[in-house]
């Protein structure tokens, strides 16, 4: 019972409309074949009722003759003898049954004879009297005649009513196999197509809800179990999507935190800042530690609020307005934005020219430029690395070309990484949403990205940005 064949519902229909083919062309070809052989038995039928006209006619032109003594019933009766043998030979051919054949090889020796006995009495030069030998067998011969062609006409007719019959009991098993098809025909498109059809109605009334429950598969080559598959694999993913818009609705929620608090630190930052100037003024020269000490508490103070205004202007929404910006330096508020995370066993390698100005919109571009160096940070993982960033001119484009020495992408992968929700993290480590974010600013700017990527040997991805025209480098 296992190793039997589990058919499709493609297959399943096929295999009906066979099966439906096979029997009504059979039902067609039996019901011709039986109109065939009606129409046949209606020729046989015709055929016998002209022998046995001719064989009544001789017996007229019989009765004729002993009455009137008129010798033309001789000629008249051997010609007709002749039209009966013609009749005879056209029927005994397709004379089947055993008694048809009987009555057929009677009336063949019965024409003979009556026509040797009409010979015989012919020839007397006085004609015979009515009660004579000769005219009784004669008189015989000829009702033999006459009663084998009736009942061999008679045969044809009842032929013609048991094909009748038959036609009949064919119409019935028809109309019997037309409803038994029709039933199962209706019991297949309820339990395979409309009752799977309303578990799927109730399926995506319960997506709508937040109730859905997975559908149970029963059979895998059923093209309604595969859309039960497709349908579950759709929820399982749509389930993901929407923790991935969770977690992308909090980053923005901590965007905006992150906007509060930098303003927030802003104020203390000034106070230490000039706190700071005002207590290196007042001790400068009475120690070296102490100037030293009050000159990095200024550095990193100063430091600490160039950090703050770059989160500033990351986190906060303007429209679209790109403005001529040196690329250098969009490069490198990137890479002081993400050096937290990038840890001390990343190296970054920024080689880029500072002669080089683009017409940008500086804080979508750095952006992009922080998700890929993020990408880039996550593809090293815990191990050692190199970040390389490059700019080289390219026609009239600047080309951004942004290396990791991380794990690499396979080919399937690299075929989707600009797709909306893809990602091949976690659920909760990642949105899905950032390359497909990087994507689209690239494209505002009127640019292209493109990746290269080895399994073990790293990735690389170029933006291609167009220069601005009439600018150093910038002509063709």
């Amino acid at each position: 019972m296992h190793n039997l064949v589990r058919l499709n519902l493609r297959q399943t229909i096929v295999i009906g409309i066979a099966i439906f083919t096979f029997a009504f062309g059979g039902i067609g070809l039996l019901s011709l074949s039986n109109i065939n052989q009606l129409q046949q038995e209606v020729v046989l039928v015709e055929q016998a009722d002209d022998l046995r006209n001719l064989i009544l006619e001789i017996r007229r032109e019989e009765k004729n003759f002993f009455l009137y003594r008129d010798r033309s019933f001789f000629s008249v009766g051997r010609d007709n003898l002749g039209r009966a043998r013609i009749a005879l030979d056209a029927l005994s051919g397709d004379i089947g049954a055993s008694r048809g054949l009987e009555h057929g090889m009677a009336l063949d020796r019965g024409l003979a004879r009556y026509g040797e006995l009409l010979d015989r009495l012919g020839e007397t030069p006085a004609s015979p009297a009515e009660g004579a030998p000769a005219a009784q067998k004669l008189r015989e011969t000829g009702q033999e005649l006459v009663e084998h062609s009736q009942a061999l006409a008679e045969l044809e007719r009842q032929s013609i009513l048991r094909i009748n019959q038959k036609l009949r009991l064919t119409l019935i098993v028809s109309m019997a196999a037309i409803a038994v098809v029709l039933f199962a025909l209706v019991i297949f498109v309820s339990k395979s197509i409309l009752r799977p059809l309303t578990r799927v109605q109730e399926a995506t009334r319960r997506i709508a809800q937040g109730t859905f429950v997975p559908l149970k598969v029963k059979n895998d080559h059923d093209e309604i179990q595969q859309v039960f598959v497709a349908l579950n694999s759709m929820v399982e993913e749509l389930k993901k999507r929407q923790i991935q818009l969770v977690q992308a609705q909090k980053l923005s929620s901590i965007g905006t935190l992150a906007s509060g608090i930098a303003h927030q630190l802003n104020n203390p930052l000034n106070n230490i800042s000039t706190s700071a100037q005002i207590l290196a003024e007042e001790t400068a020269g009475q120690s070296e530690f102490g100037d030293r000490m009050m000159r990095n508490i200024t550095q990193e103070t100063l430091r600490a609020r160039d950090i703050v205004k770059g989160l500033l202007e990351f986190s906060r929404h303007k429209d679209f307005a790109p403005a001529p910006y040196p690329i250098k330096a969009v490069l490198e508020s990137a890479v002081q934005l993400v050096s937290s995370q990038i840890g001390p066993r990343i190296a970054v390698n920024l080689d880029v020219p500072g002669d080089v100005t683009l017409m940008v919109d500086r804080q979508r571009l750095q952006e992009a430029l922080i998700n890929l160096l993020i990408n880039a940070t996550q593809a090293i993982g815990g191990e050692e690395g190199v970040i390389d960033i490059k700019t080289y001119t390219e026609e009239e484009y600047e080309v951004i070309t942004i290396s990791d020495t991380g794990e690499g992408m396979s080919a399937d992968t690299l075929q989707r990484i600009f797709d909306p929700f893809f990602s091949t993290k976690e659920v909760g480590q990642g949105t899905g949403l950032g390359l497909f974010i990087v994507y689209g600013i690239v494209e505002k700017h009127g640019g292209a990205i493109r990746c290269e990527s080895t399994p073990g040997e790293g990735t690389t991805f170029f933006i291609r940005l167009p220069l601005i025209p009439d600018e150093p480098g910038g002509e063709a």
